[in-house]
């Protein structure tokens, strides 16, 4: 029997977008992909032909219309949104080359959505926005659970995935079986599977429980 755990997704990194005045430009990534549990960098950097001193950077999230605080720097002081104490921080010495992005650590389903990086100086102002989608992938465990009826019944359960996943029993001659999947998503908002299937014959030759998103 063979256990396979999948992850298939396409992630398309489009052209930087840059807000630029006479003497500089912010530029960030359109999109960016995070890992459920993993820390990721919302890239951000300013380009400038003047020194950049006395400058303010701030990490807004915006949802839906609603505008909350994730990250302040003003003047060396270090000031995070309520929930993201603990959980942010810039790239160390990367102001003095223009490098404002910001480290999101931990990342969780919750933090998807749209990231704006706004840069202020006596002079100048700008912002732009990212979209930082979340993934999540786990392993899978595979169980023969015992005889049922003129068969054996299988399962595959799993834990950590996001967006909800789909489940699909593949026996060896490719032929798609007909499960019993059970798909629940926690406080976090990560999904859990627990798919069931029962063989018979020469179908017990070679299955494959296949968990995508």
């Amino acid at each position: 029997m063979e256990q396979k755990n999948w992850l298939l997704f396409t992630v398309a990194l489009l052209a930087a977008t840059p807000v630029s005045s006479e003497n500089f430009e912010v530029i960030s990534p359109r999109n960016v992909l995070g890992v459920v549990g993993l820390d990721t960098v919302l890239p951000c950097n300013v380009s400038s032909t003047k020194p950049l001193y006395d400058i303010e950077v701030q990490w807004k999230k915006i949802t839906d219309g609603r505008i909350e605080d994730v990250y302040i720097w003003r003047n060396t002081v270090n000031k995070p949104g309520q929930k993201y104490v603990g959980r942010t921080e810039l790239l160390k010495d990367g102001l003095a080359a223009g490098n404002v992005s910001l480290t999101l650590k931990n990342v969780l389903p919750a933090d998807e959505g749209t990231y704006s990086c706004i840069v202020n100086s006596k002079d100048w102002s700008a912002d732009t926005t990212t979209v930082l989608s979340i993934a999540g992938t786990s392993e899978v465990f595979f169980e023969i659970l015992g005889p049922r009826g003129q068969g054996i019944e299988l399962a595959c359960r799993s834990h950590g995935w996001f967006p909800k996943p789909t489940v699909e029993w593949v026996v060896r001659n490719k032929q798609m079986l007909s499960p019993d999947t059970e798909i629940h998503q926690d406080s976090k908002e990560l999904f859990s599977v627990l798919s069931r299937v029962t063989i018979t014959g020469q179908e017990a030759e070679e299955v494959t429980c296949q968990i995508q998103n």
